[in-house]
This record gives C-alpha cells, sequence and structure tokens, in this order.
C-alpha cells in the first residue's frame, strides 16, 4: 500500500498495478484448471515486469 501512495504522490506508475494482479489471477486460475485436467493451461494475458524496489534503500524511501 505504501508503494501505491508513494507513486501516486510521485507520478510514478506503482508496482502492484491491476495489469499485473489480473495476469496473477489469471495464472492462478491456470494451475487449478491444469490440475483438474491434467493439461497444460495456456495464458491469455500479459503484462509488463514491474521494476524491482532498488537494493539499499533507507528506512522510509521508495526510490
Amino acid at each position: 500500500m505504501l508503494d501505491i501512495a508513494y507513486a501516486v504522490k510521485n507520478g510514478r506508475p506503482n508496482r502492484a498495478s491491476g495489469e499485473l494482479a489480473y495476469h496473477v489471477l489469471e495464472a492462478m486460475h491456470g494451475f487449478h484448471d491444469a490440475a483438474d485436467e491434467g493439461k497444460h493451461y495456456l495464458m491469455q494475458s500479459s503484462c509488463e515486469r514491474p521494476d524491482s524496489m532498488p537494493f539499499g534503500l533507507v528506512r522510509g524511501m521508495l526510490d
């Protein structure tokens, strides 16, 4: 949540986008469907990988 607020405040995209959430949800459903049906699941969605959190941040800093 802090990253979302910080992103809005500083005018950058947040790392936990709706696009990423949808993609992860589809993957979770795909694992379930593949296990039930005994076959591979072909993902329909895609998303850009968000930037990683920088290494060595000072407490309270997110960029």
